[in-house]
């Protein structure tokens, strides 16, 4: 009898066992989740030339030559700030009799860009840019169109230009991003984006 008491125990094991191992071939393998492929940096040349044109006359051409790192894991991208301070001079009348009062105030004008890259499909490089140029154009130096509006108090006339935009170029290919008119001046604005990979 005792004999029988001490066999019942091992055959409990021996049964739970096999119900265990029988479970683990039931159940589903564990799903295991690929991560997406990273792409490693690449160092980009990225040009921008900025142009005006009037008519078919190109008055100014400015170029700008960015490095960016395509895939940066910092996502920090490039920035550029060029500019200088311009004083616009206020003037302030007093009473009858009193001499005017003048100051100046100071106003930014230049070219502020922020460039990010990733890479696309195909060989390809996603460019993301953001440009903002201001200038500044006085009486004697700008077109009649200006000149009529500045003439009666000699101030300065300043001018802006935005553009936000996103290209998908390969190494050595141009595009003209943007194309637009003036609407004081008819001067046309064109910008043009190059990139190179650097090796």
């Amino acid at each position: 009898m005792t004999r029988a008491l001490k066999i019942i125990p091992a055959a409990l094991v021996l049964l739970l066992t096999v119900d265990l191992a029988a479970q683990n071939a039931q159940a589903p393998a564990p799903t295991i989740l690929s991560r997406p492929a990273v792409s490693a940096p690449v160092s980009l040349k990225v040009s921008l030339v900025f142009s005006r044109y009037q008519g078919d006359k190109k008055i100014s051409s400015v170029p700008h030559t960015l490095w960016v790192t395509a895939n940066d894991s910092g996502n920090r991208g490039t920035s550029l700030r060029m500019g200088t301070q311009i004083p616009v001079t206020s003037t302030v009348f007093g009473k009858d009799g009193e001499r005017p009062q003048s100051s100046y105030n100071y106003r930014d004008v230049g070219t502020n860009i922020d460039c990010s890259a990733t890479s696309a499909p195909e060989g390809a490089y996603r460019l993301s840019i953001t440009i903002t140029d201001s200038s500044v154009y006085y009486p004697d130096q700008s077109d009649a169109a200006v000149r009529s509006t500045t003439a009666a108090t000699g101030a300065p006339a300043f001018r802006n230009f935005n553009s936000s935009f996103v290209l998908l170029l390969r190494d050595g290919q141009t595009a003209q991003s943007t194309s637009a008119t003036d609407p004081v001046s008819g001067q046309v604005i064109k910008l043009d984006a190059t990139v190179n990979v650097q090796k």
